[in-house]
């Protein structure tokens, strides 16, 4: 069995600073011959590096990707032109743009990835590109600066069939990882596009992890389920691909191969390093780009109550947000589902005339009656329009559990009313809404800021004699849900 080369796997952060020698084991069994592990910024350097002394098979990219353009200075570029020079990477990498967070103002992303641009063609390196959402402004650049001399890989490849044209025109490598294989066909034709002597594959680890281990933290060992995937798709053996991807990362990369031992075993190695993210890579959110699986969270809504045509009251509810998207290991990161609990009390008129009536004799009248109480619990399905965006759109349809208890009915039964049977009613419904969500990447996982407009509605007949008029409920909230990385603790 023909070897592989992962050309991108960021196996220096601290995910996986406790096992890494296992990992590392892992990818040789799984005949990975070489790592390339490309560092984003001028502190992720020296980490690179000591992994590289550590382990043959682990080749060093080095330069500033965009997130981090807005950080750096003359110094920090010179260092990655010293490395470069001085023979510690293979590659000028990951640099590139990224519209999509701008983290970095743009026209700074622009100066930082040219500057580096210029940096691989003096050094006769090849870079590697990262490219998100910036399709024309990225290829615009590397057109500008295309003087035959410079050699470039667009990694974890994710756009259009129009945009691998004018790459391809330019001289990119092309390169794709574990979104291939939950894509739901989008990159299908694009795979199939790559002209065999330019395609390259990778795990971006630890994100975009390949079926079937979605949902857990990348390593390099999964590169060869990318393989698998890309010799499904242009109908050709696995043999073949691992052939073809490696000899081409081997040319790329300018890899010497060198014999080496490894665990008792004589291995040919590749000179292997790390290349930059392509276009629509998703760099800082595990895989799918935001991890969902289960959420906790509050939330504060503003509640009308009706009944029939009538505006009974409004109130502040508050209470508990529970959120998951059970199918995202699966693939499928659009359906959530969300269990929401709310409770809102409101305080009825001492002029009501019922309560007047009993009150009154008792000297009670200038006191407030009992509250109101209300509480419901939702569990609706709720689909995304585009759960991979940092801002999503979505409706969400379910049931609707009521509780109610009208404080003025319980004064009159504690006082003897006979003809109220009870002052509480519970009920199912159903209910809908429309909202928007914000996905922000923290190093704890993903923090949702979300608004919806809720409204629902009580199903069939009402339980207390007095209250039979249909009751409505108009309930805009506002909620923050964190979803944990539980990656660590599903591997």
């Amino acid at each position: 069995m023909h070897s592989l080369i992962d050309t991108h796997a960021h196996i220096y952060v601290p995910k996986f600073t406790d096992d890494i020698d296992q990992v590392i084991g892992r990818a040789r069994e799984a005949g990975v011959e070489t790592i390339i592990t490309p560092a984003t910024k001028p502190s992720e350097f020296s980490s690179a590096l000591e992994l590289a002394t550590r382990f043959p098979e682990v080749k060093v990219a080095a330069g500033v990707h965009p997130h981090h353009a807005h950080e750096v200075d003359d110094a920090d570029l010179h260092e990655v032109e010293r490395l470069g020079a001085e023979g510690d990477v293979v590659a000028i990498g990951e640099i590139g743009i990224d519209y999509y967070y701008e983290f970095s103002p743009r026209e700074r992303q622009h100066e930082v990835f040219r500057r580096q641009l210029r940096i691989a063609k003096r050094l006769g390196l090849p870079a590697v590109v990262h490219n998100r959402d910036s399709d024309d402004d990225l290829l615009r650049i590397i057109e500008e600066e295309q003087d035959g001399a410079l050699r470039f890989q667009l990694h974890c490849f994710s756009s259009s069939s129009r945009v691998l044209a004018r790459a391809l025109d330019l001289g990119a490598m092309i390169s794709f990882t574990g979104n291939i294989t939950y894509s739901k066909g989008a990159l299908d034709d694009v795979v199939r596009a790559v002209p065999d002597d330019r395609i390259m594959v990778e795990t971006d680890a630890p994100y975009l992890t390949p079926v079937p281990h979605r949902g857990k933290r990348n390593e390099p060992g999964h590169v060869c389920l990318v393989a698998e995937k890309v010799a499904e798709l242009r109908g050709e053996t696995i043999e073949a691909i691992r052939q073809m991807t490696t000899a081409n990362a081997r040319r790329f990369f300018q890899l010497a191969l060198l014999l080496i031992a490894i665990l008792g075993l004589t291995r040919v190695e590749a000179t292997a390093q790390p290349a930059p993210r392509p276009v629509r890579a998703v760099d800082t959110v595990g895989d799918p780009p935001f991890y969902k699986l289960f959420g906790i969270g509050g939330q504060l809504s503003s509640v009308t109550y009706i009944s029939g045509a009538t505006t009974e009251a409004s109130a502040i509810g508050f209470g508990l947000w529970l959120s998951s998207a059970p199918l995202q290991p699966l693939g499928i990161d659009w359906l959530q589902l969300d269990v929401i609990f709310n409770s809102a009390e409101v305080q009825p008129s001492r002029l009501d005339s019922a309560y007047k009536a009993v009150a009154e004799p008792l000297g009670e009248a200038n006191q407030d009656p009992p509250p109101n109480r209300h509480s419901t619990i939702d569990v609706s399905l709720r689909a995304t329009a585009n759960p991979r965006k940092v801002i999503t759109f979505f409706g969400s349809f379910g049931i609707t559990f009521f509780s109610n208890e009208f404080g003025i009915d319980r004064y009159l039964v504690e006082h003897g009313d006979t003809t109220l049977k009870d002052y509480r009613e519970s009920a199912w419904g159903i209910s809908g809404s429309l909202g928007i969500s914000y996905n922000l990447v923290t190093p704890y996982g993903t923090i949702a800021p979300t608004a919806e407009w809720r409204v629902a509605t009580i199903s069939g007949e009402r339980t207390l004699p007095k209250r039979q008029s249909e009751f409505f409920l108009s309930q805009p909230r506002i909620g923050i849900i964190l979803y944990p990385d539980f990656s660590k603790l599903l591997e």
